[in-house]
């Protein structure tokens, strides 16, 4: 009798397992039946650091390379179009970002981020221009955060707009300090302060100028391009016309990276608080939480390094729309997201497929592409229901 009471007990226990299990390995696998890892094509593996990317139209590409050429695609035609910028290709610098202008059927402009050298110390700085006979005309400086500093890391430098003419650009800290850990006061770190702009997300009317509801606009002290404060390297931004809404992923120290949601005026505490470590293991700051600052609404600990964000509303992959993506350097995945309330459901794609993956980017009619980086860096297509 002892043996059948056992034998029960145990069945009963197996049961319950299997009930705690089942609905969580039914949610994994239902994200996954998303089809997970759709085949793909390289388009090219020919780049030089490649780190942004903007379709002209459906069949010609131009991505910026941060050595200092842009590289404009078209099928199996690639094309040098020279910039004659002064570049500092040195550390994470270079050329960075590139956008189509939301209004480029009719102005045919182009936004360009880089990191701009001057006696011997550079800083990011914004552009527009056009494209002619593979060389950029027209070319006008529409933003520079100051101050130059002499570091060559974090300056940012991603672009989108939003559905009321207006630009957003992230900028860095530029790791103007020693060692994160060892910063005497944090609350009067550079991405702390009003008077600067390293550490912020800046917002700018498509020329340049200053909206005139910037939320530190009047502001005794503050620079009224800045749009909120308290980041570290932000190498995402993507605004989103479903809810109306700005996100933007930012690189944390040893762990700690984050995805935010942007709102006007707010701080999103680096370096007071972080949900990371400093590199020598040491706490920064004040620990993960403080009074008047924006928790995250995604966060990683260990660090994946995220350096673009994308939500798709196209069509051409089965149930992929309205997904979150990210690309990382640190752990070479695109990830995926699903958000559901205040949390983002995440897996993991192509692990290892592509080494660091450095941004993502969906065509006109909904395609994606993916840019790797490295001195061969890759284009690649990932193919879907237009294959």
């Amino acid at each position: 009798m002892g043996s059948h009471k056992s034998e029960h007990l145990l069945n009963i226990i197996f049961l319950i397992i299997i009930l705690i299990i089942v609905p969580s390995l039914s949610s994994a696998k239902n994200l996954c039946e998303s089809n997970c890892e759709p085949a793909y094509e390289i388009i090219t593996n020919d780049l030089s650091y490649p780190w942004g990317l903007a379709f002209l139209d459906e069949t010609r590409i131009v991505v910026s390379e941060r050595s200092g050429l842009l590289k404009l695609i078209d099928g199996e035609s690639i094309q040098n179009v020279e910039t004659g910028l002064q570049v500092s290709f040195a550390g994470q610098g270079g050329l960075l970002d590139i956008k189509k202008s939301p209004n480029y059927d009719q102005d045919q402009r182009l936004y360009l981020t880089y990191s701009k050298r001057r006696k011997g110390l550079s800083t990011t700085a914004l552009i527009h221009f056009k494209i002619e006979s593979n060389t950029i005309t027209n070319v006008e400086e529409i933003f520079e955060a100051l101050p130059y500093v002499g570091s060559n890391i974090h300056y940012g430098s991603r672009i989108t707009f939003d559905e009321s003419g207006h630009l957003l650009l992230t900028v860095g800290d530029r790791f103007n300090y020693t060692t994160a850990s060892r910063i005497v006061d944090v609350f009067t770190a550079d991405p702390q302060r009003l008077d600067n702009h390293l550490g912020k997300t800046i917002r700018l009317n498509l020329d340049g100028t200053t909206p005139k509801d910037n939320p530190f606009l009047g502001s005794a002290g503050a620079l009224p391009e800045i749009f909120t404060y308290g980041h570290r390297n932000p190498q995402g931004i993507y605004y989103n016309s479903t809810d109306g809404q700005v996100y933007i992923a930012d690189h944390g120290p040893k762990g700690g990276d984050e995805i935010n949601k942007l709102i006007a005026g707010k701080n999103y505490g680096w370096p007071v608080a972080t949900y990371g470590k400093d590199y020598n293991d040491e706490r920064v700051g004040v620990g993960s939480w403080y009074s008047g600052i924006e928790e995250p609404l995604h966060y990683w600990d260990p660090s994946v390094a995220p350096s673009s964000l994308l939500i798709y509303g196209g069509e051409n992959y089965q149930n992929w729309r309205n997904s979150w993506f990210v690309t990382t350097l640190r752990e070479r995945t695109l990830i995926r997201f699903v958000r559901s309330e205040n949390q983002l459901i995440g897996e993991r794609l192509y692990r290892n497929e592509f080494g660091r993956i450095r941004k993502i980017e969906a065509s006109p009619t909904g395609d994606l592409f993916l840019l790797t980086d490295g001195g061969k860096g890759s284009l690649v297509k990932i193919l879907g229901n237009s294959r």
